[in-house]
């Protein structure tokens, strides 16, 4: 059940309709079952994975829990999580299909063991704990979640307001509109691109290529939270934002702080944090640790080494950050500044860029496609210049449009108007929003990030 669907919206209305009929731990009951039911709708056979998945964790963490300095009762769970992960995702075993979202659904699942050897409280009953990683909005493609994050709002879970739940359908609307008009226009000019890479592209075709697949990763993706962060308001469950506004980051650190928020606040916390203090005065031995950090973020988008040698392209990019931070500091203030501007056009300039090897089907073409922009292989443009245009327009919507829209979605819904302009011209944004629904919605593409 594609979030872009019909039969979503329809299932959603339901949802939220039940959720609100019932209280108290009736409520979560229904919660978990819609949660179960939509996970269904993709592949009913690994609905059983999913429950056994969480029960496992909840037993081991009850474990955990009563004795939290035991090495082995971390340890020996984990193990079994990850190996789960990797048969699924990485084993590549013939006829064995992918579950959907079992990349978020495990690292949800290792964080709570996680918090929990640390001295945090146990998330019970068993529905309350199934609840947190398999809540529906963010099932598939996050937000990832913290039971810190989750856990206090069941304790206070009542009906939303007609402004929570119409600031959710703003949210909801504004994540299908991206989806389908604007990531989708992307996507064709993207897949013949790529198609073509190692043969004919020259490298305009490549840079252009990099720049609509970057914006197309961000409007798809952020059109997803966009729907899963008003899917769960509707229900009165706040989850975190997962993107504020990445290509107007200033350095390479600056984006990852702004890009998929809430993988990079995962692997800061339980992985380059703690090998960070073990570096202890040792410079270099926290560049390499950084490095291998990014490189477990690129491995962890999939099972091939064009992913892992992005999330090592951004490694480097932020170790060259700090090095040349470190060496700018005894350089005169204007001088310094003039660095900062030419460092943050580099840096954006590099991180589109290196989309190239995240979206090729191979290392060898992303290598390809990146050599023919390094040496300037071919100018002119192998492709219809209609397709440049759509770019350029989608290039204009980010910079012109994305920053009030993102003000504007991201309000809390107390403090949203009653009267005024907004209040009175939100029946004409939802006929607009959905005639522009109806006119892009030709094809059944799923979100990019489902296959993580």
């Amino acid at each position: 059940m594609l979030f872009t669907s019909y039969s979503y919206l329809a299932f959603l209305v339901v949802a939220v309709l039940a959720a609100r009929a019932t209280a108290g731990r009736g409520r979560e009951y229904v919660l978990l079952a819609a949660s179960l039911v939509f996970y269904a709708a993709w592949d009913p056979r690994y609905v059983a994975l999913l429950l056994a998945l969480g029960l496992f964790t909840y037993r081991c963490g009850h474990a955990l829990a009563q004795a939290p300095r035991d090495r082995w009762r971390l340890l020996a769970p984990l193990a079994v999580i990850v190996a789960v992960l990797a048969l699924f995702k990485y084993a590549g075993v013939p006829g064995l299909v992918l579950p959907l979202g079992i990349s978020f659904y495990t690292f949800e699942c290792i964080s709570y063991l996680l918090d929990v050897s640390r001295g945090a409280a146990e998330l019970r009953p068993l529905r309350r704990f199934l609840l947190f990683p398999s809540f529906w909005p963010h099932l598939v493609a996050g937000p990832i979640l913290r039971v810190k994050e989750f856990a206090p709002q069941l304790d206070v879970l009542a009906n939303a307001s007609r402004a929570e739940i119409l600031s959710g359908l703003d949210r909801v609307l504004v994540g299908f509109v991206k989806k389908l008009v604007l990531a989708n226009s992307l996507a064709g000019f993207v897949d013949r691109g790529f198609a073509n890479g190692a043969r004919a592209n020259s490298a305009p075709d490549n840079v252009m290529l990099a720049v609509a697949f970057g914006l197309q990763i961000y409007f798809d993706f952020s059109a997803y939270t966009d729907i899963a962060i008003g899917s769960a308001r509707m229900v009165r469950i706040a989850l975190p934002e997962n993107f504020n506004l990445p290509y107007h980051a200033r350095s390479p650190s600056d984006f990852w702080s702004r890009w998929h928020m809430t993988l990079s606040r995962w692997i800061r916390d339980y992985v380059f944090f703690p090998l960070n203090m073990k570096a202890g005065p040792r410079v270099w031995l926290r560049y390499v640790y950084l490095l291998a950090a990014m490189a477990l973020v690129g491995l962890w988008h999939g099972a091939g080494w064009a992913f892992v040698a992005w999330g090592l392209w951004h490694g480097l990019l932020m170790v060259a950050q700090r090095v040349l931070q470190g060496r700018a500091r005894s350089l005169p203030p204007r001088a310094r500044r003039g660095l900062e501007w030419l460092g943050t056009a580099a840096a954006l300039a590099l991180i589109v860029l290196g989309w190239l090897l995240f979206r090729a089907p191979s290392l060898a073409q992303g290598l390809h496609m990146l050599s023919t922009v390094a040496t300037l292989d071919g100018l002119k443009p192998a492709f219809p210049v209609n397709d440049y245009l759509v770019v350029l327009a989608c290039a204009a919507e980010y910079v012109l449009l994305e920053p009030w829209l993102k003000r504007l979605v991201e309000r809390a819904p107390e403090a949203l108007p009653r009267e005024g302009a907004r209040f009175w011209l939100r029946p004409l944004a939802y006929a607009a929003a959905a005639e522009l629904i109806f006119m892009f919605d030709q094809s059944n593409a799923a979100f990019i990030y489902f296959q993580f």
